[in-house]
């Protein structure tokens, strides 16, 4: 304020009618705190359906790696961290660690079911379910970036929520492809 008041002519004084700065902290850190909660909630489930710790470590590391890359995509596209990028990144949380998911599933029955070691398990269960993640995981996108180019006023405010969220999933491709096998 008192650098905006050093540039005004002299006779002139800002006063600050209304302050949100309080209720926007609130919002963001209410939501980072979803954010995390979410992310324990669904390893927490991926826990009681696998029934093994290691598979639900593996899976649910998924999450904060897609998300921190994520981040990177939307410092690269100049977007900053408001109430829509963070409300994309809490409501990707489900989504980024299902391909993870489907991923080490196919892997541990390779593992289990056809006794393979788990290095050849992994490449060729990722290889078998590979296609059907791919056709998932661009849909999904298919869904999310045309969000990301509407035209008008609208389009200004949902253009970070739509590619956010289309980075999210994109990453969780790459993550689900990569380090779910090699932990694996």
């Amino acid at each position: 304020l008192s650098e905006l008041q050093s540039i005004l002519p002299p006779g002139y004084q800002l006063r600050i009618v209304r302050d949100e700065a309080q209720f926007i902290e609130a919002s963001i850190a209410s939501v980072q705190e979803h954010l995390v909660v979410g992310s324990f909630l669904a390893a927490i489930v991926v826990w009681l359906f696998l029934g093994s710790f290691r598979s639900t470590v593996i899976a649910a590391i998924a999450i904060p790696t897609s998300i921190v890359a994520t981040f990177g995509l939307i410092w690269y596209m100049g977007f900053t961290l408001n109430m829509l990028t963070m409300l994309a990144l809490t409501l990707s949380v489900g989504i980024v660690i299902d391909d993870a998911i489907v991923v080490l599933e196919n892997i541990y029955r390779f593992i289990e079911e056809k006794g393979m070691p788990p290095m050849q398990a992994a490449v060729e269960a990722t290889r078998e379910i590979g296609l059907a993640v791919l056709a998932t995981t661009l849909s999904l996108v298919a869904i999310f970036v045309p969000i990301g180019f509407m035209s008008g006023m609208v389009g200004r405010f949902m253009k970070s929520f739509g590619l956010t969220m289309a980075f999210a999933i994109m990453v969780s491709l790459v993550v689900s492809f990569t380090l779910t096998p090699m932990m694996s």
